[in-house]
């Protein structure tokens, strides 16, 4: 009897252990989104649009809006003054691309465009901050879709992303030279393809090399995530294996960005292991040489949200909730440290 007693104190014991446990778990995911501030709704809620962040402020390019949509609209945040004003539309309405800055330019390239036979397109177009002033610049050699634009130096590198059907994915890689641009004749040359072609991945460059974060094998047919991350050297003209995602990632082309020495990953479309495709909360976050993390939660699931870190703040706007319509909210939240600021 004395037995069956301590057997089952060990069990109500164990049974509270693991309750408490859960909890404690469950209530710091509910602390994490419940630090979010909400701030004015955006000025038109957007999807899928593309971003870059200059003198503490946030631009807003294009996307998607109610109806799946695309857009020209164009916005710029200032979270200094909690204010929104419209900048001068797109030459067309596009999404499915991603922005980089060059000094005080922003240049895209390729993307989906309502209207136009297959949607993709190999538009490229740069934008003058101070001029308010787009310029066209040479097509890239295929219309492409959902691909990767980066900046190394004075080199732009386009890669992957899906061809005109809109569900074959494409190896190609090409570079232009924008020193040869600014001197009136520039043409896109080619570079190593991009291992495991994909589209929807997330870019950004560090350090002078090129990450191709996540993404998802075809489009309109069905879409597989995947946490593959590869890191192109252009000193080398060659492709390395980065570290892998926890789990299958694409749709976070406006949410991934570099910070005070990490790569951020805000949001989008995921595939666990074993798991059905999904909207993400997570905030995955890299410190080259180690491994992805979570380091926050959104105070909702969403994919392709546009979010930057300004002023140690992290700003999330727009998104899809389910991945098919739009949400215009804002927020803000103190951004996760650096492990080098954590250790200060």
């Amino acid at each position: 009897m004395n037995k069956m007693r301590g057997k089952n104190r060990l069990s109500i014991t164990a049974i509270l252990i693991v309750q408490v446990t859960l909890g404690l778990c469950f209530a710091g995911s509910v602390l994490a989104q419940d630090q979010w501030r909400q701030l004015h709704d955006m000025p038109v809620g957007k999807w899928e649009a593309g971003t870059v962040v200059l003198d503490d402020k946030q631009y807003f390019f294009g996307g998607y809006t109610r109806g799946v949509k695309s857009s020209k609209r164009c916005d710029v945040y200032d979270p200094s003054d909690n204010s929104w004003t419209q900048i001068q539309n797109l030459p067309s309405a596009i999404t499915h691309m991603n922005m980089v800055l060059d000094g005080r330019t922003v240049w895209f390239a390729g993307g989906f465009k309502d209207g136009y036979k297959g949607h993709t397109i190999a538009e490229v177009w740069s934008y003058d901050i101070d001029k308010d002033r787009y310029t066209a610049a040479p097509l890239l050699p295929e219309t492409r879709g959902g691909g990767g634009l980066a900046r190394v130096d004075r080199k732009l590198h386009y890669m992957g992303g899906v061809k005109a059907d809109r569900d074959t994915d494409a190896e190609d890689h090409w570079v232009l030279d924008l020193d040869q641009w600014a001197m009136g004749s520039a043409q896109w040359e080619t570079a190593a393809p991009l291992p495991a072609p994909r589209n929807q991945f997330s870019t950004v460059t560090f350090a002078g090399k090129i990450y191709v974060i996540g993404g998802q094998f075809h489009h309109d047919s069905r879409q597989i995530d995947q946490a593959r991350v590869d890191i192109y050297d252009p000193k080398t003209d060659s492709w390395s294996r980065g570290p892998q995602l926890p789990k299958g990632h694409s749709h976070s082309e406006g949410g991934t960005f570099v910070s005070g020495g990490r790569i951020y990953m805000v949001g989008g479309h995921t595939t666990p292991d074993g798991g059905r495709k999904q909207i993400d909360a997570d905030i995955l976050a890299l410190t080259p040489g180690d491994e992805w993390e979570v380091v926050g939660k959104l105070p909702m699931p969403l994919s392709s949200p546009a979010a930057a870190i300004i002023g140690g703040k992290l700003y999330v706007a727009g998104g899809s909730p389910n991945g098919r319509s739009v949400q215009g909210k804002m927020w803000v939240w103190d951004a996760p440290l650096s492990p080098e600021r954590e250790r200060k």
